[in-house]
């Protein structure tokens, strides 16, 4: 049951009901229970192994708390830290070597798990003394699959808050509008750009350079349109059930060098690796100047890259983006003495960086999207020519399919540049329709133009 079928929203309103309206003291094991169901209805299998972490973070943290000996500390913060990175690594490894079907969503509540137990270690106070507030963070089910990566001291004041206070309308409808407007960037936009990519790639061969470059683009805006639609969603979800998620994505497309971009991309990883990975790294090996930062840089993005997946194709990713930020950071001089301080060059600097920094983007997504190195370096051959290039031009791609891909790429551009000017317009349509008339419009429109079949959530798989 995934966040685009209608048996997950037939379900989701007696559950939100039942949570509001049972008494105070059951509802946060309402919640858990409704968790662990969700999960349980994935993988049933792989419920003990998320109960089993939790526990043993929840133990730690515990201890931790209770000793003031550095040492005594230590050992288990990296018992607990150790012991889940470890389960970590082994199902990655063994997904990506053997074909292994990994647990549903072990990367997202591995990283939730060890930040709490770090924070604990920072700070005894931040320790949590009932296991099923832990369990209800770590299991948190629009969170569990594919984040956003919240962190403990954000997520458990919350939940404190929602256990005992009554709904909240204007929450709620902030909840639904952002689950349609997911569901309409997820099915509209990005499973029909997956349409356009599934009939370039069957026989990339066949086309021309400027229609491989167009499919090179449309990973990045497909991706976008897929990830971003899931976060809207599992956000809107969470609010619902009274808890405010971090933002995952902030006009990625508006940034205009990859440095940028990556503190706009995927926010909750990229901020829960700075403060747990490139912070701590870059202080250690600071007295080492630009060969430390180029380490602590490397390492974080390295680690970005083999977080997706023990593949070939995502190392490359990650590195791929480390050197694009070193080279960022160390011509940072040079370019502010080549465009100086005028507002003409700087306005030619910005929109020449964000073209730049997007055909960077999608360059790099060769290596993420396709997941396959042979398929990857294949590719790259025909990109570059080195392997002989097909006749077919725009003329040769289905009308109807090009059309639709056309606009949606447009629209995801758009919406990915943080939809400039969208505001007024908004509040324009605000003025002369109703809520319910805007929702059921969104909803006639969702009814009428999905497709068939709606594309699985391609970060699902992580």
């Amino acid at each position: 049951m995934d966040f685009t079928s209608l048996p997950f929203y037939l379900a989701l309103v007696p559950m939100a009901v039942a949570f509001y309206f049972v008494p105070a003291r059951f509802r946060l094991l309402l919640l858990v229970i409704f968790s662990l169901g969700f999960y349980a209805l994935a993988q049933l299998s792989y419920v003990p192994l998320l109960l089993i972490s939790t526990a043993l973070i929840y133990f730690c943290g515990l201890k931790i708390a209770s000793h003031e000996e550095d040492h005594k500390k230590d050992i288990f913060l990296w018992l607990g830290v150790g012991t889940v990175l470890a389960m970590l690594i082994a199902f990655k490894a063994l997904g990506a070597w053997h074909g292994f079907l990994l647990p549903l969503g072990i990367s997202y509540y591995s990283f939730k798990l060890i930040s709490y137990l770090v924070e604990v270690y920072w700070d005894d106070e931040s320790v949590e003394k009932d296991f099923l507030y832990l369990l209800a963070y770590a299991s948190f089910f629009p969170q569990i699959v594919s984040g956003p990566i919240q962190r403990a001291y954000d997520f458990l004041p919350q939940l404190r808050e929602v256990v005992v206070r009554k709904a909240d309308p204007e929450q709620i409808e902030h909840g639904f509008r952002l689950i349609l407007g997911g569901l309409m960037l997820k099915l509209l936009i990005g499973d029909r750009l997956s349409r356009f990519i599934d009939t370039i790639d069957k026989t990339p061969q066949d086309y021309n350079f400027s229609i491989l470059c167009l499919l090179t683009a449309c990973y990045t805006l497909q991706l976008y349109a897929d990830f971003a639609g899931y976060t809207n969603i599992a956000l809107g979800v969470g609010k619902i059930f009274g808890i405010d998620g971090p933002k995952n994505f902030n006009a990625p497309f508006a940034a205009p060098n990859i440095q940028q971009m990556w503190q706009r991309w995927h926010m909750s990883l990229t901020s829960w690796l700075t403060d747990y990975l490139f912070t701590p790294l870059n202080m250690a090996l600071r007295n080492l100047g630009k060969v430390g930062l180029s380490i602590a840089v490397a390492a974080n993005m390295i680690l970005i890259g083999i977080w997706h997946g023990f593949f070939l194709d995502y190392l490359l990713y990650g590195a791929l983006h480390a050197f694009f930020i070193l080279v960022t950071l160390f011509t940072k001089k040079w370019r502010d003495f080549l465009f100086g301080t005028g507002k003409i060059l700087n306005a030619i600097r910005m929109t020449l960086g964000i073209i730049f920094t997007f055909i960077l983007m999608s360059f790099s997504q060769i290596f993420f999207y396709l997941g396959d190195w042979k398929t990857t370096l294949f590719h790259l051959k025909l990109l570059s020519g080195y392997t002989p290039r097909g006749t077919f031009s725009v003329a040769d791609v289905n009308s109807m399919i090009l059309i639709q891909s056309t606009l949606c790429m447009i629209i995801a551009f758009y919406v990915g540049a943080g939809a400039p000017g969208f505001k007024p317009i908004q509040r324009k349509i605000d003025s002369f329709f109703p809520n319910w008339l805007q929702y059921g419009f969104c909803l006639l429109l969702l009814s009428a133009l999905s497709i068939d079949k709606a594309v699985k959530f391609i970060y699902g798989q992580f």
